[in-house]
């Protein structure tokens, strides 16, 4: 080292920092996204800025950000209330800071304010981006082309378990003033924050599994602030809403706020009580369909056998001018001979009396075979009408018989009942051993328990 002067590594940090000073004197507005975030207890908040390859989506940049708390506690709420988005990671923010160098620390931002008109701008490129996406791939309106139900029973709810508006929605399909029976079951998700659009991907997932047992899927949220519904607006999320093979209701509890979600599925309600409301209408709307399907077939045997009793009274009112225009004319003839003689009188008297009685007897017996057809043809229609009636309705009966015990006989409990079990793992079911690794933990579920176990060998 003889003839060469060094500098401490003290010393290079230090004159860093002073270039930084110097370069950066006062505070500049710095453009990133937030990849992580923590508050601490203090107050204080710290986050990691980053900047992404827009090609690759690689980090090019990086920067540690500090806001510290009696700042914190005013941007917090004023860009929350402003964006009506949460602080959380993956936003674009646009902050300003000062640049700071400390020995040992290393570079940070020490942010003063954050602008919110940015990210509300990048928050709808974003969404719009979205929804033109989906409409690029056909997958926009495949949801709402699915046909709904006529009686959507067996309902899959995706909510937290704690939410009041799943307790509202349960209490209110359970207590309906028309006694009608619904079977519900909660598939539990986290409905806000960064987790909650994985979360309520995986409850889609576990409903899909057994899709057979379910007529529709309703995603609820009950009240809950504006800024908890980012989640909603996400790509992935309205994707598998998009494809869902079943129809899906939204009832996420905001009047004024359509998300992305919403638009995407089948039917989108305002909270969800009036998702309730909307399903319990579809049974009173069925049985008065059914109601009135009835008043008119009541309505089509009373015309039937009207027609029939018309077309009789038309034929007696024919006969009867018949009957009296031949006695009139034999009455005639009859005065005309009573001049012959009272003999000849006798006798055409009689001649006519027996010609008239056979006359009538004619039209007596025509008249009673028609009538006697008319009412065998009314009959035999009605009997039609009753039997082709009572055949559907067994038919009907079979087949919601056949429908109950095919659900039945596919319920996991009964399945599992049978001897079967479920192997889990890591939260999903197993079903190649390739997927585990020895030491790994499983979980067998049987009929009356579950089983945790630990892998020792895996053998192909």
């Amino acid at each position: 080292m003889s003839g060469k002067s060094a500098l401490s590594l003290f010393e290079v940090n230090q004159k860093i920092s002073n270039a930084l000073e110097l370069e950066f004197p006062g505070t500049l507005w710095v453009i990133g996204e937030i990849s992580e975030i923590k508050e601490n207890i203090s107050g204080h908040c710290y986050l990691e800025l980053v900047e992404k390859d827009t090609k690759t989506d690689n980090p090019k940049a990086k920067a540690r950000g500090t806001i510290w708390a009696r700042t914190y506690r005013m941007i917090k709420p004023y860009f929350e209330t402003a964006t009506g988005r949460r602080l959380q990671g993956g936003l674009k923010v646009l902050v300003q800071c000062t640049i700071n160098y400390h020995p040992v620390y290393g570079l940070s931002l020490n942010i003063i304010d954050i602008d919110p008109t940015f990210t509300l701008g990048d928050i709808e490129l974003m969404r719009q981006q979205t929804i033109n996406k989906l409409i690029a791939e056909g997958v926009m309106d495949m949801n709402k082309d699915l046909e709904l139900p006529l009686l959507p029973k067996n309902i899959a709810v995706i909510s937290s378990p704690t939410a009041a508006g799943f307790e509202d929605f349960a209490n209110q399909l359970t207590n309906n003033p028309y006694g009608y029976v619904f079977n519900i079951k909660l598939f539990a998700a986290t409905m806000q924050g960064e987790k909650a659009e994985e979360s309520i991907i995986s409850a889609m997932d576990r409903i899909y599994n057994t899709l057979t047992s379910w007529d529709v899927v309703v995603i609820i949220r009950g009240g809950g602030s504006q800024i908890d519904l980012g989640c909603f607006d996400g790509y992935n999320l309205a994707n598998n809403i998009a494809q869902f093979p079943i129809p899906i209701i939204t009832g996420i509890g905001h009047e004024k706020d359509v998300t992305v979600a919403d638009m995407v599925a089948h039917i989108r309600q305002k909270t969800p009580t009036a998702v309730a409301e909307f399903l319990i209408d579809q049974f009173v709307n069925a049985e008065n369909w059914l109601m009135e399907a009835n008043d008119n077939f009541i309505d089509a045997v009373k015309l039937v056998t009207d027609s029939h009793v018309q077309a009789l009274s038309k034929l007696s009112s024919r006969l009867i001018p018949t009957v009296i225009k031949s006695t009139r004319y034999a009455s005639i003839r009859l005065q005309k001979s009573m001049h012959s003689g009272q003999e000849a009188v006798n006798k055409y008297i009689g001649t006519q009396s027996f010609y008239l009685q056979g006359v009538f007897n004619k039209i007596t017996t025509h008249a009673e075979v028609q009538i006697g057809k008319e009412q065998y043809s009314i009959y035999q229609t009605v009997k039609k009408i009753k039997t082709n009636t009572s055949i559907w309705l067994q038919n009907e009966n079979r087949n919601i018989i056949h429908y109950e015990k095919n659900a039945k006989s596919l319920d996991p409990v009964n399945v599992l009942k049978r001897g079967y079990s479920l192997t889990m793992h890591n939260g999903k079911v197993l079903k190649d051993s390739s997927a585990t690794v020895v030491g790994d933990r499983i979980e067998t579920i049987l009929a009356n328990g579950k089983l945790v176990s630990s892998i020792e060998d895996i053998k192909d």
